[in-house]
């Protein structure tokens, strides 16, 4: 294990996409010299597994997904991976608030998920997210919230697991189209993205998603009916947002992503009616896009972020920072296992050669003793073999005394860890001055009742002879930080 990685594991994740039929990856890796390198490839689905979104057969999923990525060693290098969500049940706003700090912006992202001013379903029915977008004042902020339903996620979720992935992230598939384009950089434009199942409008300005809105296919019978279709649709996102956003100018530019053979008649038709031009993707660093894993590679992108330095949108259980935090603990049990484990066979082969040592000395003094007796200098050669003798138990001696001083940190931990967890608390830090001392805990608690309740479990968990925590004060009710002091009883 590579200690210098410890609290900075470096791990390569692979960016997936389920949509028109296909799994679709994408990883990205660069060499030492910074050269970029992307491998991609897709694999079918059995017809029905998934329709607009929704997983109709799990276990062909899981099936097609593991063997994906057992085949394909080079593409899934780990079991991580950032899944683009299909836009048949992911929705992304903006929503303008005032200048606040972190903490009170996730409240005010909380009371509009609650209040039902983004979504007509409540924040029990969802799960959300949120980063920070560019703002147009100096008095306001914007944030990006994205949002999905808890049943499709809690779908995905089960099927990554089944095929032995492990999701990272969960993000809207026109976040992770977005990441790859470079058509925006200084103005405002519109990604159209057709699909068997319907059409994605993603509003982008200065490069970052605005909104997102994904609708479902019409019963067309004609390429002129959907051509129709799709340009009605299309001024409506372009009004929506001059309404929204009366300062900022209209969308300048068209990105059209489709499979369908009719893409540069399509294009044509939304040139002349919606009056905007369509232009060709260009790729954010100079790599060729190609429709059908665009999503796919953004994805990828962001699975070539540091971990610690994800804050994006993940809509799932759990947050892309918190999956990271847990990691880095587990490595940290993990490095002392390892570290103990070595130390155990380190002795072992220390043990094994002294004993190679006590039977070639056993020999030695056998045949120095015989040949001293009949030899002249019969007293030296003894005092000799005695001074050997007494090195060789000084040398066992401080091997023994050593192997006393072990302290079995693996099974401290595996004591320690358990009584840890606890729902509301975040363990911050950790410090052990010594096996046998006092151990500091640092926590965030999301409530003060949390962190009572928390030094309580501690106290009759029966491990600790003492739970020392500061008393709180009154106007402590939330983000509780405070370092609880135990000591671990003594066993047997």
């Amino acid at each position: 294990m590579d200690i210098t990685q410890l609290f900075n594991p470096v791990e390569e994740v692979t960016g997936v996409e389920i949509a028109q039929g296909f799994v679709r990856a994408a990883i990205v890796r660069r060499d030492k010299k910074g050269a970029l390198s992307v491998i991609k490839k897709s694999a079918a689905l059995p017809r029905g597994v998934v329709h607009n979104g929704k997983i109709m057969d799990a276990a062909a999923l899981a099936a097609v997904l593991k063997e994906f990525r057992t085949g394909n060693k080079d593409l899934f290098p780990s079991k991580y991976i950032i899944l683009a969500l299909p836009p048949a049940f992911t929705f992304a706003d903006t929503m303008q608030a005032p200048q606040l700090s972190p903490e009170q912006t996730e409240e005010t992202v909380r009371l509009a998920m609650n209040t039902k001013n983004l979504f007509p379903r409540s924040s029990d029915d969802v799960y959300y997210d949120w980063q920070p977008a560019r703002s147009h004042d100096a008095y306001h902020q914007e944030v990006l919230v994205s949002f999905a339903l808890r049943e499709r996620i809690a779908e995905y979720l089960a099927v990554c697991e089944a095929a032995g992935l492990e999701p990272l992230a969960f993000e809207p598939a026109a976040l992770a189209t977005t990441r790859t384009l470079h058509n925006f950089k200084d103005t405002n434009g519109i990604i159209v993205n057709i699909k068997d199942e319907g059409v994605e409008f993603a509003l982008v300005s200065h490069d970052e998603l605005r909104f997102s809105r994904f609708i479902a296919m019409p019963p067309v019978a004609t390429l002129a009916e959907f051509e129709s279709f799709i340009s009605t649709e299309l001024s409506r996102v372009i009004n929506f947002y001059s309404v929204e956003n009366p300062h900022d100018p209209e969308p300048r530019s068209i990105v059209l992503f489709s499979l369908f053979q009719q893409k540069k008649e399509i294009a044509d038709v939304l040139s002349k009616n919606v009056g905007v031009s369509v232009e060709n993707a260009r790729s954010a660093l100079d790599v060729p896009l190609e429709d059908a894993s665009v999503a796919a590679y953004g994805a990828a992108l962001r699975g070539a972020v540091r971990r610690e330095d994800d804050t994006m949108i993940s809509i799932m259980p759990v947050g892309t920072e918190e999956v990271y935090r847990v990691r880095r603990f587990g490595a940290y049990v993990s490095l002392w296992s390892d570290i103990t484990g070595a130390t155990a066979m380190l002795f072992a082969a220390l043990f094994g050669g002294m004993w190679l040592i006590v039977t070639n000395a056993h020999t030695n003094m056998g045949t120095r003793i015989a040949q001293s007796q009949s030899a002249s200098a019969t007293a030296l050669r003894i005092t000799e073999l005695e001074s050997a003798a007494q090195t060789f138990n000084t040398v066992v001696a401080d091997i023994a005394a050593a192997e006393n001083m072990m302290y079995p940190w693996s099974e401290f931990i595996r004591a320690l860890t358990p009584t840890l967890e606890y729902n509301g608390v975040t363990i911050k830090n950790i410090t052990m001055p010594a096996p046998n001392g006092e151990l500091t805990v640092g926590i965030v608690a999301a409530t003060r009742d949390g962190a009572i309740a928390f030094r309580k479990e501690l106290e009759n968990s029966g491990r600790y002879e003492s739970v020392r925590m500061p008393s709180l004060g009154i106007m402590q009710k939330e983000n509780i930080v405070v370092h609880i002091v135990l000591k671990m009883k003594q066993q047997p």
